[in-house]
């Protein structure tokens, strides 16, 4: 290994350029091959995922190693180069450099990791990748409704950590409060609703509650914050003429679409079998558009 290094050490500087690429290449080419097979043993995703990472770092470490092995003896002329071009290059790669710190924020005050649901910016998705440079995200909602996934995928750079709130769904609390509107007609009986509103989202939410009070106590002894009621609430206000309920209650972040639609097919089920007692209210914008059409059928044509 001493003969070698001397041997590498005595070529010139093109030579000693070539060598380096060349040696480059075939540590890359290795730890790509160990890269896409290594993972392939573990069963789990994560075990998966972790692994490449693993590996992936090692490699740039190896590379690293590599280049200083061949340029050591000229290390000191260049960090003397590095240092004149450094302000150059710290000005002109400015974000690149902001990233990376991001990346560092990241990790050392666990912002979020892979898994997680996040949103930073206009940008909410789940984690599926955190690279030196860059989050990538698989996006939900924007064209889809609700949280669903809509297949894209967004590449986040690691800087605007630094530069604006970060948003996680997931670390601590994973419970999030949502609500649903009520529309009925103001002969509908309130009192009734507001009992049948209220039990349904009882029921509804029965199977987050011992979890998320459980969860909610964890978080107590972490931050100074209240203790919030977790039970769902009715509220109702009179808008335009109509009762208009609103529905509030937890409900886990990944299952808020699901969840609405549980809580609408029970509701519309009991307004149906209500004989009468519940009845849904049309918005102004419909009732505008029905009263139109009846006058143009009973106009008589020219």
């Amino acid at each position: 290994m001493g003969s070698l290094i001397s041997q590498v050490a005595s070529l010139s500087t093109g030579a000693k350029f070539a060598f380096a690429a060349s040696g480059i290449f075939v540590i890359h080419a290795a730890f790509r091959l160990v890269e896409t097979t290594l993972p392939r043993r573990f069963q789990q995703a994560d075990a998966r995922y972790r692994v490449r990472k693993v590996v992936v770092f090692l490699g740039y470490g190896v590379g690293l190693l590599f280049l200083v092995a061949v340029f050591g003896d000229r290390l000191g002329r260049i960090s003397l180069v590095l240092g004149v071009a450094g302000a150059g290059i710290v000005v002109s790669l400015q974000d690149v450099v902001a990233s990376v710190g991001g990346w560092f924020a990241i990790g050392g005050s666990k912002l979020y990791s892979v898994g997680d649901r996040i949103r930073i910016g206009d940008t909410k998705g789940d984690v599926i990748d955190i690279s030196i440079l860059r989050t990538t995200v698989l996006e939900t909602g924007n064209w889809v409704s609700g949280d669903l996934h809509n297949g894209r995928l967004a590449r986040i750079p690691n800087s605007l950590v630094l530069k604006g709130p970060v948003f996680n769904y997931t670390q601590g609390f994973r419970f999030v409060w949502d609500e649903i509107k009520v529309t009925l007609t103001v002969q509908s009986d309130h009192r009734f609703a507001r009992a049948m509103l209220l039990n349904i989202a009882q029921e509804t939410v029965a199977g987050f509650m011992e979890d998320a009070q459980h969860t909610w106590r964890g978080i107590k002894d972490d931050y100074r914050i209240e203790n919030p009621g977790l039970e769902p609430i009715v509220t109702l206000t009179v808008n335009g003429g109509s009762l208009e309920f609103t529905v509030s209650y937890i409900v886990d972040y990944a299952e808020r679409t699901v969840m609405k639609d549980q809580l609408f097919t029970k509701i519309a089920d009991e307004i149906a079998n209500s004989q009468g007692r519940l009845e849904w209210a049309f918005s102004s914008a419909s009732s505008s558009t029905a009263s139109q059409e009846s006058s143009l059928a009973a106009s008589p044509s020219r």
